[in-house]
């Protein structure tokens, strides 16, 4: 009965822990490091699920066995059917401790070094992606926007030299751009941060190599023509560079 009581009790620190440390993660906002944000409403409804359960876990008494025969019997199946195991509890415990002893913090840079940024072929969108791009302003649009844009373009150095920009991201230095240049970036989620892609856009600024890789910033200026080999798209020629906080929500979504 001891050993079923332990079990239940641990059960239900466990599964209160997790709950609590997504709450946690809710509550700050560094949820929106991992998740798309449509997904939130799912995690908080795993959390009252998680405590939940978890009460029930350390509100059940043990079964007492009121003969030595069938009853023993029972109370062994019990243990054996809701007994805690050693790789159940480490599944459940990994999350917490990896929260715990990792900074939450957005992908960055170091992100970029397994994930290419495209160089913009065209490759379409649909009409009412079109359409509702076509509706915003160019001060409104974000980086995934224009990036959108632009590969819809059949000829994006002639067609958006001159347009202004403003967008916000972090700073990527690809050196093979030279020391005038650096590259304005966000990761674009879907599901969560395993599947995020990264875009970008190349940005000219004197002083470029002030800017450490990650620092976010707004960056305000025009398109024009790439001279760059290896760059199919105009770049955002700045005429200021602003350092900024990262945002509350690090990613855009399609």
């Amino acid at each position: 009965m001891q050993t079923s009581k332990r079990q239940n009790a641990a059960k239900a620190l466990l599964l209160i822990g997790l709950g609590f440390f997504l709450y946690s993660r809710l509550a700050n906002g560094t949820i929106n490091f991992y998740i798309n944000q449509r997904f939130i409403g799912f995690t908080l409804l795993a959390v009252v699920g998680l405590i939940g359960v978890g009460l029930s876990y350390r509100l059940r008494r043990a079964p007492a066995s009121e003969s030595t025969g069938e009853g023993e019997q029972a109370q062994d199946e019990h243990k054996h059917n809701h007994a805690l195991s050693w790789g159940g509890a480490c599944l459940v415990l990994l999350p917490i401790v990896l929260g715990l002893l990792v900074p939450p913090q957005p992908l960055g840079a170091a992100a970029l070094s397994t994930r290419g940024i495209n160089s913009g072929a065209n490759t379409g969108d649909t009409p009412a992606f079109m359409r509702n791009l076509s509706e915003k302003t160019p001060d409104a649009k974000n980086i995934l926007d224009w990036w959108q844009s632009l590969r819809a373009s059949a000829a994006p150095n002639q067609e958006f030299v001159g347009q202004p920009a403003n967008v916000t991201g972090f700073v990527y230095q690809d050196q093979p751009f030279g020391a005038t240049y650096f590259m304005v970036t966000r990761f674009v989620v879907s599901c969560c941060a395993a599947d995020a892609s990264p875009l970008g856009l190349v940005v000219q600024w004197p002083a470029a190599q002030t800017f450490k890789n990650d620092q976010w910033v707004e960056v305000k200026g025009t398109f024009a023509p790439t001279s760059l080999a290896d760059w199919q798209l105009p770049v955002l020629v700045a005429e200021s560079v602003t350092p900024v906080d990262v945002p509350n929500q690090p990613y855009l979504y399609p």
